[in-house]
């Protein structure tokens, strides 16, 4: 049907001061609804860009649902805080539900009594936060969700700044700056702009962002069982969320995080020392483990051993496979092992560096080693391509590290250290392939982790965020892509390290004594297993358990008490010769105390058990009797107070228990325990 269209023919019509292409010029003529939009001036081609994004983010607006999951474990005297912040949103949320994880307060009978306002409660039983966010992901459904900490609030356009911010597929995550309240004041300044590569290194996202429930389900985050007192838990979060496809933007709106003695960072800061590896999370990561195959038939085995006995979870490794032999019979025996192994993700790929059996041929005439130069500048580059994780491993076919070396070069890792490696001997100079900020090689086997110059990539472990952009060099400034690569690390701030313990066989290469590690077929070592070692006070892991059996060297640090982990351990509970601890330690201990005090009841023992108590620390080696200060470090109390508390015990077991009451305490202390 016909319009009162005036237009003769397509391009800028004078009536609707648009651009009409000939679709546009057709529509007009036969379309009166079209017609009637150009007629309003909201028809296709009138609107400004600034308009179009207006109108978009309005029309997105309305059409998001969003789900506020507040998780709770005894914040009940915060819980009516959290949840009117949310109702208060200027943007409605579709869903609200409370989880209640072992909460022995009012948390319940306050979710509840907001239940004619929409609010859902679910108890669950997880004693994690973690977990108790995957339980309230799957109680909902909605597209966008934020996870609000019950001790925290969100400013009343919370929702809707951030849901703006989902203009583009690719956004699942909004951040925003956080407006500390309660023990300290303050705002933080968060990076304007998200980059990958920086929240690889260190956090920058809160746990109450928005995020977009589709990249939160295909990232089965919840799935992963971590320990939120190691590890730190909205960052583990965000970088399984994000990965390297989906990306994040920041909004204006504040979250309020309030900072109290009971919340999970301060409970993370009094926790006991942890490595950068449990803080990280490091046991869930992926690693791309990098083998470029130079078609050395008889190292093959060697390397098929390798990957059949190493430790690292087969299910989380990445195995990438480049085969340059340029042999058919080779080619096929690789391809006949990967149908049988049991890695789920293999990826087989030839490649043509350079001439066939290159690798060994006399690397001393300067035609061959320019020649392998730039064949491992070509495979590197290659590699650079394909890295898809965080962290790529790098194997050589002729080297043979220990079973468990990826975890160990993983452990040495830390925000500064980019790259760490397991040192092989050379095969074409005295020392190993591992030099020093100087340049100059090792010669001997050195002890636990060192910050080097730099290493052969042997078998050495990368951070995929500082290479990705990197280009592998062969004559370039500098020979040697792998020197190169070190120099050029230095510019950046960022470290190497070698991890000693990690002592690799290399074919071919000629090992003087004093580069062998120091063996022994028997230590005095009296540990049956790894964990607590009481002789040397401290928690051996398998790896740290077998040095001390079989590494007189080693043995000898434990021995001097420089071992690897003493320096981290505090002495044994029933130490007598433990100091009185530091103010810190014994606020964290008080707290526990008085903990257990309210959920026993507030209950008092009489007076003969009372000055029994007392006597008995009196006598006691330590006891302050001058303050009546027990300088136990699982203590530090005052025990005038202590000691007049039914719940309490003696950290040495002087006091004596009251058998009717045995097994109410036992259930109080595991109650407190978890609540702490």
């Amino acid at each position: 049907m016909s319009t009162e269209c005036e237009c003769s023919q397509s391009g800028w019509c004078q009536r609707h001061n648009c651009h009409k292409p000939k679709h546009f010029f057709h529509l007009c003529q036969t379309r009166s609804d079209y017609f009637k939009m150009w007629e309003k001036g909201i028809g296709p081609g009138q609107l400004s860009p600034s308009e179009k994004k207006s109108r978009r983010y309005r029309r997105r607006l309305k059409d998001f649902s969003v789900a506020v999951v507040i998780i709770s474990h005894n914040y009940g005297a915060f819980l009516r805080e959290a949840i009117d912040s949310v109702l208060a949103q200027t943007y409605k949320p579709r869903e609200i539900l409370v989880v209640d994880d072992r909460s022995t307060d009012d948390t319940k009978e306050i979710a509840q009594s907001y239940q004619r306002q929409g609010v859902k409660y679910l108890s669950v039983d997880v004693g994690n936060v973690h977990a108790a966010r995957g339980a309230g992901f799957e109680a909902t459904n909605s597209e966008i969700t934020c996870f609000l900490d019950a001790d925290d609030r969100l400013s009343e356009d919370y929702l809707e700044k951030g849901l703006e911010q989902f203009d583009h597929y690719q956004v699942a995550v909004v951040y925003s700056d956080t407006q500390f309240f309660g023990k300290r004041q303050g705002c933080s300044n968060y990076p304007e702009t998200y980059s990958a590569d920086q929240l690889q290194f260190d956090n920058f996202i809160h746990a109450g962002s928005l995020a977009l429930s589709e990249a939160i389900e295909l990232s089965r985050v919840f799935e992963k069982q971590i320990d939120p007192l190691l590890t730190q838990g909205d960052w583990f979060l965000w970088r399984e969320v994000l990965g390297r496809t989906w990306t994040a933007r920041k909004q204006k709106a504040l979250y309020h995080y309030r900072i109290h003695k009971t919340n999970w960072t301060q409970q993370m800061q009094t926790a006991e020392q942890r490595s950068y590896f449990e803080y990280a999370g490091l046991a869930h990561q992926k690693i791309m483990l990098f083998i470029p195959l130079s078609g050395r038939v008889e190292h093959w085995p060697l390397t098929a051993g390798v990957l059949e006995r190493q430790t690292w979870p087969h299910d989380q490794i990445s195995l990438v496979l480049m085969d340059t032999s340029q042999c058919e019979e080779f080619s096929q025996t690789v391809r006949d092992w990967i149908e049988d192994c049991d890695y789920r993700d293999v990826r087989y790929l030839k490649f043509d560096a350079g001439l066939s059996g290159l690798a060994d041929e006399n690397r001393r005439l300067p035609d061959i080693r320019d020649q392998v130069r730039f064949a491992m500048a070509r495979i590197y580059n290659r590699m650079l391509r394909m890295v898809d994780s965080e962290f790529v491993w790098i194997l050589e076919d002729d080297i043979v590290p220990p079973d468990d070396v990826c975890q160990q070069l993983l452990s040495c890792f830390d925000p500064k250290t980019v790259s760490v490696a397991a040192p092989y001997p050379s095969r074409f100079h005295k020392g190993f392939v591992v030099w020093n900020q100087a340049g100059a090689s090792y010669e001997k086997l050195g002890y636990q982790e060192e910050v080097v110059g730099g290493n052969g990539f042997g078998c050495t472990i990368l951070r995929a965020s500082t290479i990705r952009d990197n280009v592998f060099t062969a004559l370039h400034n500098m020979p040697d892509f792998d020197i190169a690569f070190y120099a050029r690390l230095k510019t950046t701030g960022f470290q190497a390290k070698v991890n000693w313990s990690c002592f690799s066989q290399h074919s071919g290469a000629l090992e003087s004594e004093i580069m062998k590690p120091k063996q022994s077929s028997k230590t005095d070592c009296e540990c049956a297993e790894p964990g607590w070692c009481e002789r040397h006070q401290c928690k051996k892991h398998p790896h740290f358990h077998k040095l001390c059996q079989t590494r007189t060297d080693y043995f000898e640090l434990w021995e001097k008490g420089a071992g690897p982990g003493q320096n981290l351990q505090a002495v044994s509970e029933n130490s007598v010769e433990s100091s009185e601890p530091g103010m810190m330690r014994k606020a964290f201990n008080f707290t526990k105390a008085v903990a257990r005090h309210v959920t026993n009841g507030s209950k008092h023992v009489d007076e003969a058990t009372y000055n029994t108590r007392l006597s008995t620390c009196q006598a006691c080696e330590m006891c302050d009797t001058s303050r009546m200060v027990c300088k136990h470090k699982s203590c530090g109390c005052t025990l005038r107070v202590k000691a007049l508390w039914d719940s309490e015990r003696c950290p040495l077991n002087k006091w004596t228990v009251n058998p009717e009451n045995a097994v109410e305490k036992q259930t109080s202390n595991v109650l407190i325990e978890e609540k702490i």
